[in-house]
C-alpha cells in the first residue's frame, strides 16, 4: 500500500470511530441543554358551535339610523355602537335598575343587549368565528344615585361573551357605570369593541 493511501485509510478509519462513537451516546450534539417544546398552534373556540350548543338564537340585527352605524370595523377592530336593552320581540325594555328594575331583571337586559351585539357582528362579519377576542366592553346601567350594583348588571353581558367565545376570548377591559338617564329610558345600553381575523 503507498503512503498517502496508507493514511487515508487510517483517516476513514477514525472517522468511522468517531461517528459510531457520537451515534452510539446520544448523536451529535452541541448543548447539553434540553431542547425547548413548540407550542402547538392556539386552536380557538368555534363561537357558532357554541351558538347551537347552547341553543341561543340571535334577534335580527338593527338597521343604521341617519347619525350613526352599528359597527365599524378598521383593521383588526371591529367597533360595536351602543346597543340598548330589548326584549327578543323588538320592545324595550325600559327602567331604572334599583328602582323600577331589580338586578336579575336588569342582568337580563343586559344578555339581551349582549346578544344583539353578536348579531351585528355576525352581519358585518360573516361569522362569529371571525372574533379573535373581546377587547373591551362599556356598559352602561340607568340607575338611581347611589346604586352600587352595576357591575353586576353588566355581568349578564359579559357572561354571554364568554360562554359564547370561551373564559379568556370572552373576557376583555371593562366598564361598568351608573347613568341618570338613558335614551328612551332603556335600562341598559352597552357598547364594545372586538379583534377579529
Amino acid at each position: 500500500m503507498k503512503p498517502n493511501q496508507h493514511n487515508l485509510s487510517i483517516l476513514l478509519t477514525l472517522a468511522y470511530t468517531a461517528l459510531s462513537s457520537a451515534l452510539m451516546f446520544g448523536g451529535c450534539r452541541t448543548s447539553s441543554a434540553p431542547t425547548a417544546a413548540v407550542a402547538p398552534p392556539t386552536r380557538y373556540v368555534s363561537a357558532e358551535a357554541k351558538l347551537k350548543e347552547l341553543k341561543i338564537e340571535l334577534p335580527p340585527p338593527g338597521p343604521p339610523s341617519a347619525t350613526l352605524v352599528p359597527i365599524v370595523v378598521a383593521g383588526n377592530l371591529a367597533f360595536v355602537s351602543g346597543h340598548i336593552s330589548k326584549q327578543p320581540d323588538g320592545a324595550l325594555i325600559v327602567g331604572r335598575v334599583g328602582e323600577d328594575l331589580d338586578v336579575t331583571a336588569g342582568r337580563v337586559a343586559a344578555r339581551e343587549v349582549g346578544l344583539a351585539i353578536l348579531s351585528t357582528l355576525r352581519q358585518e362579519l360573516g361569522t362569529l368565528n371571525r372574533v379573535k377576542r373581546v377587547v373591551k366592553v362599556l356598559g352602561m346601567v340607568n340607575c338611581p344615585p347611589g346604586f352600587k350594583e352595576t357591575p353586576v348588571v353588566i355581568n349578564g353581558c359579559s357572561e354571554l361573551f364568554m360562554a359564547v367565545f370561551g373564559n379568556d376570548r370572552g373576557k376583555g377591559a371593562r366598564s361598568a357605570v351608573g347613568m341618570n338617564a338613558l335614551p328612551s329610558n332603556v335600562a341598559v345600553e352597552i357598547e364594545a369593541i372586538f379583534e377579529i381575523d
